[in-house]
């Protein structure tokens, strides 16, 4: 079912979406008290504890989204659902909460579904398991027994196996131009970019210097007649391939996101 099939002429909505909105208005409202206490109003209150009991039909939509939808005035069968909400602490969310910045490769799962021909039911066993960035995907892979990831997974080995090689291979998505004194360079951001070993860097099919290597960025002298054209950047026999383009202007330093020209 989705959406559009709800019994009632109010809309069913997603769990986490009526989440999120509850307590993004919440966050306003603790954002409104500070602001109090800052012009000098003693604080007279404060929300510590909220609880919610609602009358709704549940649903559960063709993606396994689970959907909540209003009882009308009157209408019978729907459940109550208890929503309690409590204060937390800053190490508490800290302590419970996936560290974006620790992640060894932020790219979406999205970004592997063809290359590792990876289906919407697929897609939705790796999300339950919280898994949404390829480094995720990587930190649960390593080291563990691939026919135990199966059966925890529900994933055949070999399209796991095909999602963690496309996860390992080089990719470029951005480019920006860096001026120096000495002649501009050219910085490529993206992932696999480099093994610590050797990577080769060609600009319109030319070879060029590579300054600076990391794993997800790419520091590269252009030659003095390089305007546009292709990048291609090759690591352990691997090829990523995007588009670059210098501005005559050196002054102009807006990244170029993937490869359009």
């Amino acid at each position: 079912m989705t959406t559009s099939t709800a019994r009632g002429s109010a809309k069913a909505f997603p769990v986490e979406e009526f989440l999120q909105s509850l307590t993004a208005q919440l966050d306003r409202a603790q954002d409104t008290l500070a602001l109090k206490v800052r012009a000098g109003r003693p604080l007279t209150w404060a929300l510590k504890d909220l609880s919610l009991d609602l009358q709704v039909f549940v649903e559960v939509d063709t993606n396994g989204r689970v959907l909540l939808r209003s009882a009308g005035p009157n209408e019978a069968g729907a459940s109550t659902l208890h929503i309690s909400l409590t204060s937390i602490t800053r190490p508490m969310v800290e302590e419970n909460t996936f560290n974006m910045q620790d992640d060894t490769d932020p790219r979406s799962i999205d970004d592997l579904r063809s290359a590792a021909d990876l289906d919407d039911a697929d897609h939705r066993k790796l999300e339950m398991l919280g898994i949404r960035t390829v480094g995720q995907l990587q930190n649960m892979s390593q080291g563990s027994n691939s026919k135990a990831v199966e059966a925890m997974l529900g994933l055949p080995v070999g399209r796991l196996q095909a999602a963690l090689s496309a996860a390992s291979r080089p990719t470029v998505q951005t480019h920006e131009v860096v001026p120096r004194p000495d002649g501009n360079l050219l910085r490529l951001r993206g992932a696999n970019l480099s093994d610590g070993l050797g990577t080769e860097v060609r600009l319109a099919g030319e070879p060029v210097e590579v300054v600076e290597a990391r794993r997800h960025e790419l520091l590269v002298r252009p030659l003095a007649h390089h305007q546009e054209g292709q990048v291609e950047v090759f690591v352990k026999g691997d090829r990523a391939t995007s588009y670059f383009r210098l501005p005559n202007d050196p002054r102009a330093r807006k990244p170029d996101h993937g490869g359009n020209p």
